[in-house]
């Protein structure tokens, strides 16, 4: 399927469309109807609240597919540090800038301009497709909740579903000579927890021996030193497997016998923050607050603590470790919310099948291996529908660029967002 090189003037227009509130969302809805009017003549587009869920009917009787993405962007502070204005929609030579480039307009937009491109070419799919682009992920995840449970009320069935997720990124691994599509088949479950030291306020001048942030900050630091247990699960095995399978030198040697050299492996893993994180749930403070004047004592000092749980744990099994480790009861402990990991997808079959061919038929020289996603997604909520939900972007990102994910200078490539295009329109042209 052939797209226009001009194809990125939509994911411009739209990035120039903040989408931090929900206030912003239907200046956004519009520009997507008139940036893609063969999809919103030809689809049955609804709102289930802000959350938009279109319908492309089939020819005939079939399991469905289900695209996801997300309309909301993380806020944009500090937007003078940003080498281009976060909604200006920058355009150089080789990247567009700004925030949902990457996460998540980049991947809706994409989807939008493949559905619309097989429209304008007369194609029809077998079976249903539906699209579905949340609104609030970067939240709490509730549109994209009520859509999902909307469409079991109706007994839609997909055989798959993809969300944003993992993407092609370089050898992971020392050993490994070719980039690698890394596709989500679970992702680890989430927290946020608040610690609490609540005390008498009064004058700076005359601070008790324990003030509260000190003992906050006492709790904080015993946090920071709490191990949590280590693990491999089963996707992670895997894909070190394929990896190994394809790597040379001694690293390859070790991940080929991973399940027999865990602990060896598990030290290599971590070595690197990315890699570390797959082998064991989190816990980061992100928040901090005090006294409101520098010359007052805190009559309460929080710290909000962002978890992200690994297969196997649980959010009761994650607090009650970090009550154990903080071992005071000055401290209070609340869970502000959360959920458990997801389910695991299988690493075969329909739906795997169908993306990994598609990554093969765009980049021949890529690997694609499954893996545990780390972040959480919308697509957590699919599993009531679908035991098959996959997290892809089809994007290729450096390091660099992906350290842009929530933070200033977010970018994507022109080359590499046009090839994600075809992606997508490969997709549902061969599997839908």
């Amino acid at each position: 399927m052939r797209i226009a090189d001009d194809a990125i003037d939509h994911l411009i227009a739209l990035v120039r469309v903040p989408t931090e509130s929900p206030e912003q969302l239907p200046a956004f809805h519009e520009a997507l109807r008139e940036r893609f009017p063969s999809l919103f003549a030809a689809l049955e587009v609804e709102q289930v609240g802000d959350t938009l869920l279109a319908r492309w009917p089939g020819r005939s009787e079939g399991a469905s597919a289900l695209l996801m993405a997300h309309q909301d962007v993380v806020p944009a502070p500090d937007a003078d540090a940003w080498t281009h204005p976060p909604y200006a929609g920058h355009r150089d030579a080789t990247h567009v800038w700004g925030r949902g480039t990457l996460d998540d307009k980049g991947s809706l937009v994409a989807i939008c301009v493949a559905v619309e491109a097989l429209l304008e070419a007369g194609f029809a799919p077998e079976r249903d497709v539906w699209l579905l682009f949340g609104h609030d992920e970067e939240t709490m995840g509730t549109g994209a909740e009520r859509a999902i449970a909307e469409l079991d009320r109706r007994g839609v069935r997909p055989a798959w579903a993809l969300d944003e997720g993992g993407a092609i990124i370089e050898p992971p691994i020392a050993g490994v000579a070719r980039d690698v599509a890394v596709v989500g088949v679970a992702e680890k479950g989430f927290a946020n927890v608040r610690l609490r030291v609540a005390q008498a306020g009064g004058h700076a001048s005359t601070p008790p021996a324990m003030p509260a942030t000190s003992r906050l900050a006492r709790a904080i630091r015993r946090l920071d030193r709490l191990r949590w247990p280590r693990a491999l699960p089963e996707a992670t095995l895997r894909m070190l497997e394929l990896l190994g399978a394809d790597a040379s030198g001694p690293q390859g040697a070790v991940l080929r016998r991973v399940r027999r050299a865990r602990p060896l492996v598990q030290r290599i893993l971590a070595r690197q923050d990315e890699t570390r994180a797959m082998l064991s749930t989190t816990a980061v403070v992100t928040q901090l607050a005090g006294a409101a004047a520098p010359n007052a004592l805190a009559e309460e000092a929080v710290a909000v603590v962002n978890c992200r749980i690994a297969v196997g744990s649980s959010v009761s099994e994650t607090v009650a470790r970090m009550r154990r480790a903080i071992a005071d009861d000055a401290v209070e402990v609340t869970v502000l919310h959360g959920h458990g990991p997801s389910p695991e997808s299988p690493s075969s079959g329909i739906g795997w099948e169908d993306v990994s061919a598609a990554v093969g038929r765009l980049r021949p020289d890529v690997l694609t291996v499954p893996y545990v996603m780390l972040g959480g997604t919308d697509g957590r909520h699919a599993h009531r529908i679908t035991d098959r939900v996959y997290r892809f972007t089809p994007f290729a990102m450096t390091r660099s660029e992906r350290l842009t994910l929530h933070a200033r200078d977010e970018r994507i490539r022109i080359d590499t967002w046009l090839a994600g295009c075809r992606w997508y329109a490969d997709l549902i042209e061969t599997s839908c």
